[in-house]
């Protein structure tokens, strides 16, 4: 399946002063072309940062308990340690240095994907769902199945079904509105949505890269 929407978070543990020093570890990229930001919960505990860097199809959130990054487009381009990513370790290295900072505790990948299918596969999928042995229903409008497991101390969390244009809005498929995911514009088709959570104390882009390959090969399990 094809991921058109893909997110990297690492948390640690709550960072009291964080609204106090996050400032320095951000601004140096506001010079960056075609970059803007946004803060919610301004001048309280709660206060976050959002970095949207138009240029790059990426944006690049923190908070006192985690830094995230969204992407739409192509994964080789996160796969490259010069590419985009950079500025998001690039940041991360920053936080650890930050005051009160103790440690990290986990990572987590959630990534979205879309495969374009016909009307007509669809609605056979719907009326003959192969997907389910225990169908009393007959034909569906809907449908959606779910998986719960473990493999090697990581948790997944997948589940897919039938892929509608309303999703795009639903589940913020198109952040960017990038070409990449144009296709998905009035068509069908089948959406994946895979979670992965481990506990990592000690994240770097080459556990990063084998946290992600690990990640694809357990979409490639499900042939849709």
């Amino acid at each position: 399946m094809s991921i058109r929407r893909f997110q990297y978070q690492i948390d640690y543990v709550h960072i009291l002063t964080f609204k106090e020093q996050y400032k320095d570890a951000v601004t140096p990229y506001f010079p960056f072309e075609k970059v803007e930001y946004s803060v919610d919960n301004e001048n309280t505990i709660h206060e976050s940062i959002r970095l949207i860097f138009k240029a790059d199809n990426m944006a690049i959130v923190l908070n006192k308990q985690s830094i995230v990054i969204l992407f739409e487009g192509d994964l080789i381009e996160l796969k490259n340690q010069n590419g985009p990513i950079k500025i998001f370790w690039e940041i991360y290295e920053r936080i650890k240095n930050f005051k009160n900072y103790t440690k990290t505790a986990r990572h987590t990948i959630l990534a979205q994907s879309v495969v374009i299918k016909t009307e007509k596969e669809i609605n056979d999928i719907l009326e003959n769902n192969p997907y389910l042995n225990n169908n009393p229903i007959g034909k569906l409008d809907e449908f959606l199945c779910a998986y719960e497991f473990q493999q090697n101390d990581i948790s997944y969390k997948f589940q897919f079904g039938n892929y509608t244009n309303k999703d795009i809005k639903k589940q913020d498929l198109m952040p960017f509105k990038t070409e990449f995911n144009k296709d998905l514009i009035d068509n069908v088709g089948i959406m994946g949505r895979i979670e992965a959570t481990e506990k990592e104390e000690h994240p770097t882009f080459g556990k990063f890269k084998s946290f992600l390959s690990k990640t694809e090969k357990i979409l490639l399990k499900f042939d849709l």
